[in-house]
């Protein structure tokens, strides 16, 4: 039995900085871009990314490239 695996899907994930709340935390959320091209190089997908965070306010503190995996039994 051989276990084969398909990518079902690439996704963008960041993760932005929005600063001091006013009560001494940090406020941080995440933002996930689908439908990202498989066949992406991590350099487009880097250029990608840094375009976005130049186009918005809170600061990009991280990038993900998130892909997921269906495995099916052959």
């Amino acid at each position: 039995m051989a276990i084969e695996k398909q990518i079902t899907g690439v996704d963008m994930k960041t993760t932005l900085n929005y600063g001091d709340n006013g009560e001494g935390k940090i406020v941080k959320k995440t933002k996930t871009y689908g439908d990202v091209r498989e066949d992406v190089t991590d350099e487009a997908f880097f250029a990608t990314a840094k375009a976005i965070a130049a186009m918005q306010e809170p600061i990009m503190e991280r990038k993900q490239k998130v892909t997921s995996e269906e495995l099916m039994e052959v």
